[in-house]
């Protein structure tokens, strides 16, 4: 993560389930109001950008082994 205390399970939680519905600024704000115990008060959108570019590029693993290599002839 960028700097500071590291993603809480709730925090990581909170940011999968919300990515495709608010920037990441707006998850970041959120996660101080509703998960300060955790963050110590502070979390920065870019932590919540680099977590949002981790889960993305986990979903792509997945998606190429779900999908079969297809032989050519």
């Amino acid at each position: 993560m960028a700097s500071g205390k590291p993603l809480s399970d709730k925090e990581k939680a909170f940011i999968a389930a919300n990515r495709t519905e608010k920037f990441p600024s707006v998850l970041a704000r959120h996660l101080v109001m509703h998960y300060s115990a955790d963050n110590n008060g502070s979390r920065s959108t870019r932590t919540v950008q680099e977590y949002i570019r981790k889960l993305e590029r986990e979903a792509e693993k997945k998606a190429k082994v779900r999908a079969p290599a297809r032989a050519s002839g």
